[in-house]
C-alpha cells in the first residue's frame, strides 16, 4: 500500500472538518437552555425624585430557566487563521423571569413615609424565533479539544410575549418589545468525537442591544429590572466525509495523477 503524501496526512490531524478528508460545510444541531441572570440580591431604587418627595423601592429580580434549540449550517475557511469558520441558522429561544417589589412615597429630607407600603409581583415569558450568524476563532488545546471564541449577531421576533402582574406604581412597566436584535459573544469548548462528528458546549450572552437600541446596554428590561440572557447550548457538528480517493494524488510512471483521472484512462484503454 502506497503511503499518502505528507500534505494529505497533515489534514487528518485537523481538529475541524478539513479537506481532503471532510467537506468544508455541513449541518449543526444545538439543544440548550436559557437563564435570565440578575444580581440575585434585592436592589434599592429611587423613582420620581423631587425637592420634597421621592419613591423608594426595593426590587428583587430572578431569572427562570427556559428552552433553546437551533439548527444551521457551518462553512470552514481553509486559509484564514483568525476566523476558522462561520455558521448561520435559525433558533428558538425562551426567556423567563420574575420580579417582586415593594416601595412607598417618602418626604424629603427626612424620608418619612407618606403612603402605605406597596407590594407587587410580576412574571414574564417571551418566546423568540430568531436567525443567527457567528464568526468563530479556534485555539487548539490538544489532539481532540479546542477553545472557541465567537462574535455574532441574532435577530428575532417574539411570537409569544407574556407579561403578567405589575411593578411598583412609580416605575414604568418595561419590556423589550416584539422585535430584538443583538450582537453577542460565545465561548465554547470543542471536543472531537469518534466518527464523523464533534460537539461544542458553549455559553452565549449579548454584548450590545441594537433593537431596542440602548447603548451601551446589553441586558433586557422587564418591569423595573434588568435581566441578562445567558444561553448554554451543546452544538453538534455533522462532518461529511469527502471522496478521498478522488483527492489523493498517486505517483505513476507518467507522473503524479489523481485516481479519478487514472480510472478514466483505464476505461478509455478498455474500449480501444
Amino acid at each position: 500500500m502506497k503511503q499518502k503524501p505528507v500534505s494529505f496526512n497533515r489534514h487528518y490531524n485537523e481538529i475541524l472538518p478539513a479537506k481532503p478528508q471532510f467537506k468544508p460545510s455541513g449541518w449543526i444541531l444545538g439543544p440548550g437552555v436559557t437563564y435570565m441572570a440578575t444580581t440575585f440580591v434585592p436592589i434599592n431604587k429611587t423613582f420620581q425624585k423631587t425637592d420634597v418627595s421621592q419613591f423608594n423601592a426595593k426590587l428583587t429580580a430572578l431569572g427562570r430557566p427556559g428552552l433553546y434549540a437551533e439548527v444551521g449550517r457551518y462553512r470552514m475557511f481553509q486559509y484564514s487563521k483568525l476566523i476558522k469558520y462561520m455558521d448561520y441558522g435559525i433558533s428558538y429561544k425562551g426567556l423567563r423571569g420574575t420580579e417582586k417589589g415593594e416601595g412607598q412615597w417618602v418626604s424629603l429630607p427626612g424620608e418619612v413615609a407618606t403612603t402605605a407600603l406597596e407590594q407587587t409581583s410580576g412574571q414574564f415569558g417571551y418566546h423568540y424565533a430568531e436567525a443567527f450568524v457567528n464568526f468563530n476563532h479556534v485555539w487548539r488545546l490538544g489532539k481532540y479539544n479546542f477553545l472557541q471564541n465567537s462574535i455574532g449577531a441574532n435577530a428575532g421576533y417574539a411570537f409569544i410575549s407574556n407579561l403578567a402582574g405589575a411593578t411598583v406604581s412609580a416605575a414604568a412597566t418595561g419590556n423589550p418589545g416584539q422585535f430584538s436584535t443583538q450582537l453577542h459573544y460565545k465561548l465554547g469548548y470543542g471536543i472531537k468525537m469518534r466518527g464523523n462528528w464533534l460537539i461544542i458546549p458553549a455559553l452565549e450572552t449579548p454584548i450590545l442591544n441594537i433593537l431596542p437600541f440602548e447603548p451601551p446596554r446589553s441586558s433586557l428590561g422587564f418591569f423595573a429590572s434588568r435581566y441578562r440572557p445567558v444561553i448554554l447550548s451543546v452544538r453538534i457538528f455533522f462532518m461529511r466525509p469527502a471522496n478521498t480517493l478522488d483527492c489523493t494524488p498517486v505517483r505513476t510512471r507518467e507522473g503524479t495523477k489523481m485516481p479519478t483521472d487514472m480510472g478514466k484512462q483505464k476505461q478509455l484503454d478498455e474500449t480501444k
